[in-house]
């Protein structure tokens, strides 16, 4: 069983990022520039989604698959 908490919208960039550095990959996949950003201690993910017009529960649903992923392997 899986005791990883499920990443959340309200969650910042620089948390998802540092709790599940995987995710990486999914937000240049989607284009934005939030790796690395001096903005990413303040952005939310739903901040993201709006920012670059995501479906926000699917790229929340991406990131948790992401991480999913990584801890099946």
């Amino acid at each position: 069983m899986n005791d990883t908490p499920q990443i959340q919208l309200a969650w910042t960039v620089e948390k998802t990022l540092q709790e599940r550095p995987e995710t990486a990959r999914a937000f240049l996949k989607h284009g934005t520039l939030c790796v690395g950003c001096w903005m990413q201690n303040f952005c939310t993910l739903k901040d993201v989604t709006e920012i670059y017009e995501m479906d926000a529960g699917a790229f929340v649903h991406e990131l948790n698959q992401t991480t999913f992923e990584r801890a099946a392997r």
